[in-house]
């Protein structure tokens, strides 16, 4: 049976982003607006969560209920405050800024991973601090004082798009590759150890040549991996992939519009699968028969 997506939101300008559910509703970024929406599934309704977001892509919330979000234009990672307002964390590796964040979660001791790479939209402000000379999936940890200190995870990875922790977090998934540049484009998985260091990878998928790979990651209950990407431009088109920890391709699923961004479950019971686009649209597959997990 193929999942039924039905456009709930938009479009806006420009691409939909990241998104994440809150317990009450779906929160999406509008990126070039630089806005956070909020999405109702009861009512349809859609508010202003967040304005001047800062070209604010990827969200996640922890399992205290802090939200970050990868903010490309101001080249950092943002928590958003009870009390409406923004804080930044840290934004120096080695002593210097890191690149353009994409997307990010958090673990269940509060570290925040996002992935790193260049962007072709340039930040905000004359550019006065070089870009790194690696794209990798980096982390936000609190040192013994309780201050932000960021770590380098991955010392191989090439234009890392989407990323996502296994449950019992021993092993990280990064999707890499960027259809602009000339490197693979492969869904792998790192074996993490006690202390977050990521070992070899493993080639779960790779894509073919043409094709645009993935862009957005998310896990549900049974540690399945959810994977959305494509494009009409080449191979299979826009898909919603469903693979097992292993790397089979267990369902794909189509997609009646272009370019998926990214994906995460939503509504009360999360057994609804939201998916932005690079058309500025907000999708929603309902009763799919596969549920999101729990913080």
């Amino acid at each position: 049976m193929n999942w039924k997506f039905d456009r709930v939101a938009g479009p806006y300008q420009g691409h939909t982003g990241g998104l994440v559910w809150n317990g009450k509703t779906m929160l999406f970024s509008i990126v070039r607006e630089e806005c956070i929406l909020s999405f109702d599934p009861t009512t349809g309704s859609v508010e202003n969560f967040r304005r001047y977001s800062g070209r604010t892509n990827g969200l996640a919330i922890g399992s205290d209920g802090a939200m970050f979000g990868a903010q490309e234009g101001g080249r950092r990672i943002i928590q958003f405050m009870a009390d409406g307002s923004i804080t930044p964390t840290e934004d120096l590796i080695d002593g210097c800024h890191h690149n353009q964040p994409t997307d990010l979660v958090v673990d269940h001791r509060g570290g925040v991973w996002f992935t790193d790479p260049y962007n072709p939209v340039a930040p905000y402000g004359p550019p006065i601090f070089p870009f790194l000379d690696h794209e990798s999936v980096l982390r936000l940890e609190r040192d013994a004082n309780g201050a932000w200190q960021i770590v380098r995870v991955t010392r191989d990875t090439q234009s890392p798009r989407a990323l996502a922790l296994a449950p019992d977090e021993k092993t990280l998934y990064v999707a890499v590759g960027d259809v602009d540049k000339i490197g693979p484009r492969e869904l792998r998985a790192y074996a993490l150890d006690a202390n977050g260091n990521a070992g070899a990878y493993r080639v779960l998928y790779k894509f073919g040549s043409n094709e645009r790979g993935i862009e957005g990651l998310c896990l549900e209950s049974e540690g399945n991996i959810i994977a959305c990407g494509g494009s009409i431009q080449g191979g299979a088109g826009p898909l919603v992939y469903v693979f097992s920890p292993t790397g089979s391709v267990l369902e794909t699923h189509t997609l009646p519009t272009d370019t998926p961004m990214r994906c995460a479950f939503g509504d009360t019971d999360l057994g609804s699968l939201y998916v932005t686009t690079g058309t500025g649209e907000l999708y929603r597959a309902k009763s799919i028969g596969r549920k999101g997990l729990k913080h």
